[in-house]
């Protein structure tokens, strides 16, 4: 991969921050309350298409895509990664199970037994 110099965290709208970037990845961190990608009743408050804006840079027109590689709740804040290109995608998601994943949960309040 040839990484271009970049600032290391970028703000876009709604609270999502683009962690990482290169010509073939984008990482970004999502906000609780965001969904990754549209469903029947909802197609713009969505990571993936605040991210196809961005790669597009507003223009519809424009050729430039992105693959979700994975997905998190609706209500899940944490890292995502979205391919540049659909070969990335399935390179990504043909090595996604072996790929170590962490993860944490913060609890406020105290939990009745087995929750």
């Amino acid at each position: 991969m040839v990484k271009k110099k970049r600032s290391p965290r970028r703000p876009l709208s709604r609270g999502l921050d683009i962690l990482y970037e290169d010509r073939d990845l984008l990482v970004v961190n999502k906000p609780a309350g965001l969904l990754t990608v549209k469903t029947a009743t909802e197609r713009t408050k969505t990571v993936h298409y605040i991210l196809m804006d961005y790669v597009r840079k507003g223009s519809m027109k424009s050729r430039n895509r992105i693959y979700t590689v994975h997905r998190l709740d609706q209500w899940t804040s944490g890292v995502l990664i979205f391919a540049k290109s659909e070969a990335v995608k399935d390179c990504l998601k043909d090595r996604w199970k072996e790929t170590k994943k962490t993860y944490v949960a913060v609890v406020h309040g105290q939990l009745t037994a087995k929750e």
